[in-house]
């Protein structure tokens, strides 16, 4: 216990006889979300109204946390992040009558961005709104 004691005042002893810096240098920091073009994070959700809700964090401009995030953040970057001004995209969907709202939020390039569009089944929302953003719904 002794050496214990002694140890620890050796090593506050050191700590208290050290000189500090004279000047720190300074941290560089990644100012992170809004801090360009093209740079945002958005939660993204598909809410079945008789099922499962699938959701999604795309964070852009890598695109991660998304299956198809480069792409949808392509997508946005075109549209300043306004997901209601991306244009349809063709594809086939089935007419089956399974409504899901669609709903996205975050940051985009520091502004806050707001989504929400009901559609007749996930697959027509998805494709409504440029067929990327809203492609997170499990196969």
């Amino acid at each position: 216990m002794r050496k214990l004691a002694v140890g620890a005042l050796g090593a506050a002893a050191f700590a208290v006889m050290t000189p500090a810096p004279a000047h720190a240098e300074p941290i560089p920091v990644d100012p992170g979300i809004g801090s360009g073009v093209g740079t945002g994070i958005l939660y993204l959700e598909v809410d079945r109204d008789g099922g499962a809700t699938e959701r999604a964090m795309l964070s852009c401009p890598t695109g991660q946390g998304h299956d198809r995030g480069e792409e949808a953040c392509i997508q946005l970057t075109a549209v300043g992040g306004e997901i209601g001004a991306l244009e349809a995209t063709d594809g086939i969907c089935t007419k089956e009558y399974d409504p899901a709202t669609l709903k996205g939020f975050g940051l985009w390039e520091g502004e806050f961005v707001y989504y929400e569009g009901e559609f007749a089944n996930a697959c027509e929302g998805a494709l409504a709104t440029g067929g990327a953003v809203f492609d997170i719904v499990g196969r």
